[in-house]
C-alpha cells in the first residue's frame, strides 16, 4: 500500500470495471492521458473495456479467473504470471 499515492474504488468513482470511468479517473488524477498509462488487471472483461478505452493492459494471473487465462493472455499487451515479475513489465 505504501506504493500507492491513491487508490480508487469501484464504489466510490460510481461504476464497475465494465465501465471505464475508474480508468480514466485515475489516469487523470496522474495527469496522464490512456494511451500513456497501463492497466494492470486480472480480469478479462476489465481488461476489454481499458483495451477499448485506449489504455495499455498488462494481464495479472489470478486463479479466481483461471477459465480465462489463455484469452486475457491473448488480450493484454503483456502478461505476467505474478505480479512480481513486474520486471518483465519493465524492461
Amino acid at each position: 500500500i505504501d506504493c500507492f499515492d491513491r487508490i480508487f474504488t469501484c464504489s466510490e468513482v460510481g461504476a464497475g470495471k465494465s465501465n471505464p470511468d475508474i480508468f480514466l479517473t485515475a489516469a487523470g488524477y496522474m495527469g496522464t492521458v490512456p494511451r500513456e498509462t497501463w492497466v494492470f488487471e486480472d480480469s478479462l472483461y476489465a481488461i476489454r473495456t481499458a483495451k477499448a478505452a485506449g489504455f495499455r493492459t498488462v494481464g495479472v494471473y489470478d486463479a479466481s479467473n483461471e477459465e480465462d487465462q489463455d484469452e486475457i493472455r491473448k488480450t493484454a499487451d503483456i502478461y505476467l504470471e505474478k505480479l512480481a515479475h513486474v520486471d518483465i513489465f519493465l524492461k
